[in-house]
């Protein structure tokens, strides 16, 4: 693509990124890298250990619902034709910085927004690829790294929550960054009326600060999204901080600061290093993640997309 891959950004979006729920409009939609022939040959091509396949159930509090899948010897076609008629997530995790047709895309896009903001320069990024059926939902969950989305195919609803209590306790972040449950977190209905609703049409980009809970319904057709995640080092000190603060917690005290800044935090920053390193070296951190394990397969024939494995 040689025309810019941002359309609409301006000083007041710059000033806004990173720290507040910025919208802007991309041209990545009109990209024929996203045709259905085109992500059909990815899906044939991508490393399947770096790909999820997964399912939900109705309720958008249920996120217990939320299971993993199988899609066994379907090609790109027949699993997009299962996503179309289903109700299934794809996640091609790091589709856009590594497969050679999509990384000039994420290359471009990540140079722009160096450009367009002065002093950003995040120290990994990466980008995956998200295609999801008409009925399938991504519950409320929070992220721990920055993240931001450029939406291409389809109709979704999203939801952006404060990155605070009650929205998000810090107990819920430190289970999440020592790896004691998935980035869902408890939801509850009420709480709709705090959020930033925003409904994306292709072509839509939105970003929101480093925690803020998020879910998103798909409204209508096949979706299809660009999810990039950035380490930066404010992001690499907060999960830090938080990170140790799950650490005390777990050895019998109280934290009570999550400030980033001093030599408390600081102090905290090697802190975690230690933890982390003891965890790997003792195998206490070795540990399947929660819900890891596989219950379906995907079914081109199936209504959902999918037929259930028998319980074992």
């Amino acid at each position: 693509m040689t025309e810019p891959v941002l359309v609409d950004w301006n000083s007041e979006k710059s000033a806004e990124f990173r720290r507040g729920v910025i919208q802007a409009r991309h041209r990545l939609n009109r990209a024929p890298e996203f045709s259905d022939l085109s992500l059909a040959s990815l899906l044939n091509r991508h490393p399947r250990e770096l790909c999820d396949f997964c399912t939900m159930g109705e309720d958008p509090a249920d996120r217990e619902s939320w299971r993993a899948g199988d899609p066994g010897k379907l090609d790109g076609q027949q699993l997009l034709e299962a996503v179309r008629e289903g109700k299934l997530w794809i996640n091609l995790r790091d589709a856009m910085n590594v497969d050679p047709v999509f990384k000039p895309l994420f290359a471009s896009l990540m140079a722009q927004l160096k450009h367009l903001n002065p002093g950003f320069n995040p120290m990994r990024a990466y980008g995956g690829i998200l295609i999801s059926s008409p009925r399938a939902q991504v519950f409320y969950h929070a992220d721990v790294s920055e993240t931001f989305l450029l939406h291409v195919r389809g109709k979704k609803r999203f939801r952006i929550y404060p990155p605070r209590a009650p929205w998000l306790e810090d107990v819920a972040l430190e289970d999440i960054l020592h790896k004691d449950q998935t980035e869902d977190v408890p939801y509850e209905s009420s709480w709709d009326v705090d959020a930033a609703q925003i409904d994306l049409e292709p072509g839509d980009f939105v970003s929101w600060p480093l925690h803020a809970p998020h879910r998103v319904e798909n409204l209508d057709g096949l979706n299809v999204s660009i999810t990039c995640e950035m380490v930066t080092k404010e992001s690499l000190m907060k999960n830090a901080v938080h990170h140790a603060n799950g650490a005390m917690r777990r050895m019998g005290f109280t934290p009570k600061s999550t400030k980033t800044t001093g030599f408390e935090a600081y102090t905290k920053l090697a802190m975690s290093k230690v933890w982390k390193g003891w965890t790997t070296i003792s195998g206490v951190g070795a540990k399947p993640m929660p819900k890891s394990e596989t219950t379906f397969d995907v079914d081109v024939a199936s209504q959902d997309g999918y037929r259930d494995r028998a319980a074992v």
